[in-house]
């Protein structure tokens, strides 16, 4: 199974690896079993994962062995979803825009709630924004786009998912120098997002 980041993971309870985690986040994972992929080194057979607690502070990154997955769920696959959130008429409003012309899904807490049904976001909460972008996208299309986000209801933090990792979209519209990349190894600052050095 290929996991990407962003992507959530529902995951099978009992095995040895929950030993690992504090009481929160074990308990936290038996009231709702789902985790995200995050960034990070994979050792065999092993996928970086990162837990929820009831509390934005409560984040806790570990090591899930592929074999407990049970199902996976890719931002993408949220868009079309019926289920209502705080952000119901931003996340309409992004795909009014995005539809056709990106593949894209919703992420964080926006992404967390509609995949699980369980409640993790409140009216305050920003909708982040997953794009994949394989092929290098123009600065003036990041800036359209960003510009497009600005006027919307509610707050939108997108991410381009490009081959080396991560970048804001905001930041890479601005940009005309180095960008900062979030990649398995830590944030890089490169010139082209889309050289996979």
């Amino acid at each position: 199974m290929i996991a990407r980041p962003h992507d959530l993971l529902l995951l099978a309870g009992g095995g040895p690896w929950e030993a690992t985690l504090p009481d929160w986040a074990r308990a936290s994972l038996a009231a709702c079993p789902w985790a995200v992929v995050r960034r990070g080194p994979r050792p065999p057979g092993l996928i970086p994962i990162g837990v929820r607690g009831p509390s934005r502070a409560q984040r806790h990154a570990a090591l899930v062995p592929s074999l407990a997955v049970i199902r996976r769920v890719p931002p993408e696959a949220l868009r079309p979803h019926p289920r209502l959130t705080h952000r119901a008429a931003t996340l309409s409003a992004v795909a009014r825009v995005l539809d056709g012309v990106a593949v894209w899904g919703p992420t964080g807490g926006v992404g967390f709630e509609l995949a699980t049904g369980h409640p993790a976001t409140h009216a305050g909460s920003d909708l982040d924004v997953l794009i994949r972008t394989p092929y290098r996208w123009d600065q003036a299309e990041a800036t359209r786009l960003a510009e497009a986000f600005a006027t919307l209801p509610g707050r939108v933090d997108c991410q381009l998912e490009t081959p080396r990792g991560g970048v804001n979209l905001v930041e890479w519209s601005r940009t005309s120098g180095l960008v900062m990349v979030r990649t398995p190894h830590g944030p890089q600052l490169v010139t082209d997002p889309w050289d996979p050095a």
